[in-house]
């Protein structure tokens, strides 16, 4: 009886284990989507400071 309960206490903490792992992989993979998508965007290169532009050199 004390296999059986050590064996049901092992899948148990196994299922656990894997469901954790399995949920930060998840997270994981939504954060290098962001990543991915403010890498990539398409108005990087716009200012978003209120500076005035430079003064032309004359």
């Amino acid at each position: 009886m004390k296999k059986l309960g050590s064996i049901v206490v092992l899948l148990v903490m196994a299922l656990g284990l894997t469901a954790s792992v399995a949920e930060n992989t998840g997270d994981e993979f939504e954060f290098m989507k962001d990543l991915n998508s403010m890498l990539a965007c398409g108005n990087c290169s716009q200012s978003h400071s209120d500076r005035d532009p430079p003064k032309p050199l004359t």
